[in-house]
């Protein structure tokens, strides 16, 4: 999968095997997330998605103003088939400008990992999470884990247009300038209003 663009939704398909086996255990999907991408919390809770979000949560920042800090989503999944999917919507921070000739960034996404989170009675699952993976408050009830085995078509990436180093003097000239007629023309009709407001003051005195 390869998304060209800032906004789009990550479909996780999960097709369950022996699902009344795993009847006591819950089922989660773990997306790891590199510094460039990021979630709106907001747009998940209006998704009702059940998750915890562990990263940096300002929207505004560019993807300089971030380093290399990690996301990490969390959802939760309630299945009640043996086949359920699992949307996120995705979006992309503002990349560092490059020289050259429309240039452009892209961005690996690792794959998520889906498993099953389970109490300590399922002594036969040995699976653990990834090692660099945070500690989760909705984890603390359970002991053993079930990673699910995923296919993927084609590595998970964005390509996205980045802005160009050479333009930015004539950017910020441009900005300054309408800024200063913006400023000038405010101020003018300012003015103006003003003049008109004191001379109907005086007209009736």
């Amino acid at each position: 999968m390869q998304a060209k663009g800032f906004h789009t939704t990550l479909s996780t398909n999960i097709t369950l095997h022996a699902r009344d086996y795993y009847a006591a255990c819950n089922l989660f999907v773990l997306h790891e997330l590199p510094a460039d991408i990021i979630v709106d919390l907001f747009e998940l809770h209006d998704h009702e998605l059940s998750f915890q979000f562990i990263g940096n949560t300002n929207l505004e920042l560019p993807a300089s103003g971030v380093a290399n800090e990690l996301g990490w989503l969390l959802v939760a999944v309630k299945p009640e088939t043996d086949f359920v999917v699992v949307d996120v919507p995705l979006h992309v921070r503002y990349g560092v400008p490059h020289a050259g000739h429309n240039p452009r960034h892209s961005i690996p996404l690792p794959p998520p990992i889906c498993f099953w989170a389970c109490p300590a009675s399922y002594i036969s699952l040995h699976s653990a999470l990834p090692s660099q993976s945070p500690k989760f408050h909705l984890l603390d009830s359970f002991t053993h884990f079930e990673i699910l085995q995923h296919t993927i078509s084609s590595p998970l990436s964005f390509d996205i247009p980045i802005g160009n180093i050479n333009h930015s003097l004539c950017i910020e000239l441009c900005t300054v300038t309408v800024t200063l007629l913006a400023f000038i023309y405010i101020t003018q009709h300012c003015w103006t209003i003003s003049k008109t407001l004191y001379s109907g003051h005086l007209k009736m005195q």
